[in-house]
């Protein structure tokens, strides 16, 4: 196990060496699908820390098993340890060996870069869920059809790496309260696009459970999320409810 010490040299250490990989990764296609590290020091320490886990699980002398990825942004990050759906995540989750690969801040290069830097599982998770993109639109200057792009690259990414592993795609979440806020008309353009850019990938499937953090009106509450981004604890409660039945059953679980 890596002591917190250890960890953080490891990332000053991949910080130094990979910033030159970082300079013009962005600039071999659109950003949303060309992999680009990110070099803020938790960043890089969260990402060792969950190879310390793959790696760990690939140690036949230790007790870990990593069955599904929960993969994507500050979204995800939250059923981690102190945040809003750390509850939900030790009910629903965990039970399944469950590895969060949510990062905060995170779009879909960032996503793409870590999954290459990841050690490969020796037994391949059963599946993956995924959720990735509202930082394209909010934060980006990516259009909504070049978000689903970077949505598709992960997915063939994540295809590519455990063939036979299945993949849950979930649409990205409302956000902003009105129905007229453009973040939010975009989201719903970025969604649209998905069913299509996912068909022929083996193993894939999409969902979309966003309506469900909704009012009768359209509108997104308070009590769902918010700050009109995050779930709230009741929030991740839903999330959890509508896919885990459907992660089951791609796992073979009952």
């Amino acid at each position: 196990m890596y002591t917190t010490r250890r960890m953080k040299c490891m990332a000053s250490l991949l910080a130094g060496l990979l910033m030159a990989l970082s300079v013009g990764a962005a600039e071999k296609g659109h950003p949303s699908t060309s992999a680009q590290v990110r070099l803020a020091s938790w960043w890089m320490t969260r990402h060792a820390e969950k190879m310390a886990v793959i790696e760990a699980a690939n140690d036949p002398k230790k007790d870990t098993q990593v069955e599904l990825l929960m993969v994507g942004d500050s979204i995800t990050h939250n059923f981690d340890k102190g945040g809003p759906g750390e509850a939900v995540w030790q009910k629903h989750f965990a039970p399944l060996n469950a590895l969060n690969l949510g990062f905060g801040g995170d779009r879909t290069n960032h996503v793409l870069w870590r999954l290459d830097h990841l050690p490969k599982l020796k037994t391949a998770p059963k599946a993956a869920s995924l959720m990735i993109g509202t930082n394209n639109i909010c934060w980006g200057s990516d259009h909504p059809r070049q978000a689903a792009d970077g949505v598709q690259a992960i997915a063939k990414k994540l295809n590519a790496m455990y063939p036979e592993m299945k993949i849950l795609v979930v649409a990205v979440f409302p956000r902003r309260r009105e129905l007229t806020h453009p973040h939010r008309k975009e989201i719903i353009e970025l969604n649209s696009h998905l069913p299509k850019l996912l068909k022929d990938i083996p193993n894939v499937s999409f969902v979309d459970i966003g309506p469900k953090f909704l009012d009768d009106k359209g509108h997104l509450s308070k009590e769902m999320m918010p700050d009109t981004t995050h779930p709230s604890t009741r929030g991740h409660e839903i999330w959890a409810e509508a896919i885990v039945p459907t992660l089951k059953q791609l796992m073979g679980k009952k």
